[in-house]
């Protein structure tokens, strides 16, 4: 028997029958094939989708059962569709078995990028702002500024003379030299006593805390022991050198008259005398600024002095040049001129004054 009467055989269909049926339903075309391969495509993505979103049976439903013909007909009809489509049907189905991909982590990556660069923006334009903010700090006026130079002066001005009139350790062992003072011809000798620095308003009691706080309040060009008698002014000098105990000048004798020098990593200051030189404050919050320029002015101030076991009663008058420093982008003092009017108990006046020239 031919394989193809087995097969009908099998299906209870002679072959008059199969080829009537042969006619009725004729081979596809390929663009109907392709129509039909796509639909098949689409119901079983969502045969797909259904069964594995939903796994519950459905029970007492009347089974229905097509003749085995029509079962062989269907099947004939769709033949060509699947031998000419089951390598890439499957290749669909395994695919299909596949979940929905995830978002991949380079997009997620460029969204927390951008999210990123637009934060550091924001925080970079802050930063900006405020360090232009600070950067164009508002600059005093002549009053603003002659308040914050002066309204202390008497707690700093005492550190920088030819003498330092602070508190010093008198208990301590000094420190003493011989100096040769250059005056008119004349070159006396005269003894020159260190003492320890322990001036509390003094935070830092070394040579480079003492210049800080002079920098604070003088300009470069200031001169701490100006006088209209120069000749005073080259025997003098505010910060001196620095010694141990084996570096001592064999001699005893410096070559400045030094208001501060070091002597073992600790300040010392020049004290020709024992005792606190104190007590000057100003009179009142008065002020008088005048010649007033885009970078100076000029300010005078009353003091007075009560008198105390070393002064006597005295008053008298600071006149400041206070003049603008483009290095420190401040005010600054640069130069002052001291007038003192002495008052001892028989009420005679004597006046020592200087000027600027």
């Amino acid at each position: 028997m031919k394989k193809n009467d087995e097969m009908f055989n099998e299906f209870d269909i002679d072959l008059e029958t199969a080829n009537r049926i042969a006619k009725e339903y004729p081979s596809l075309s390929d663009s109907a094939r392709e129509r039909m391969f796509n639909m098949t495509k689409e119901k079983m993505n969502i045969s797909n989708y259904t069964d594995e979103g939903n796994n519950n049976s459905v029970y007492g439903v009347e089974r229905y059962n097509r003749p085995r013909w029509i079962k062989f007909a269907s099947m004939a009809a769709t033949f060509a569709i699947i031998a000419g489509g089951i390598g890439g049907g499957g290749y669909l189905l395994r695919n299909m078995k596949k979940p929905v991909p995830a978002v991949s982590s380079s997009s997620e990556t460029e969204v927390t990028t951008t999210s990123s660069v637009t934060t550091n923006v924001t925080t970079t334009t802050a930063v900006a702002e405020t360090t232009t903010a600070t950067t164009e700090s508002k600059r005093l006026t002549p009053e603003e500024a002659a308040h914050k130079l002066t309204d202390s002066y008497w707690d700093y001005e005492c550190f920088f003379d030819s003498v330092a009139h602070t508190k010093a350790d008198y208990d301590a062992e000094s420190l003493k030299f011989n100096y040769t003072m250059q005056y008119a011809g004349y070159t006396p000798d005269i003894e020159l006593i260190y003492y320890k620095t322990i001036d509390e308003r003094l935070t830092e009691k070394t040579m480079d805390g003492l210049k800080e706080l002079y920098n604070t309040y003088y300009g470069k060009n200031y001169d701490p022991f100006y006088s209209v008698n120069a000749e005073y002014t080259n025997n003098y000098e505010l910060f001196g050198p620095s010694f141990t105990a084996d570096t001592l000048p064999s001699d005893g004798k410096l070559d400045r008259a030094y208001t501060y020098i070091m002597y073992e990593g600790e300040l010392y200051q020049y004290c020709p005398g024992k005792g606190y030189f104190g007590g000057y404050y100003w009179t009142d919050e008065q002020i008088d600024i005048s010649d007033v320029t885009e970078g100076s002015f000029t300010l005078n101030r009353k003091f007075k002095n009560d008198g105390n076991e070393v002064y006597e009663p005295s008053k008298g008058e600071v006149t400041f040049r206070i003049a603008f420093d483009e290095d420190a982008q401040d005010w600054r003092i640069e130069q002052k001129d001291v007038e003192y009017e002495y008052q001892d108990n028989s009420t005679t006046t004597e006046t020592n004054s200087t000027s600027i020239e």
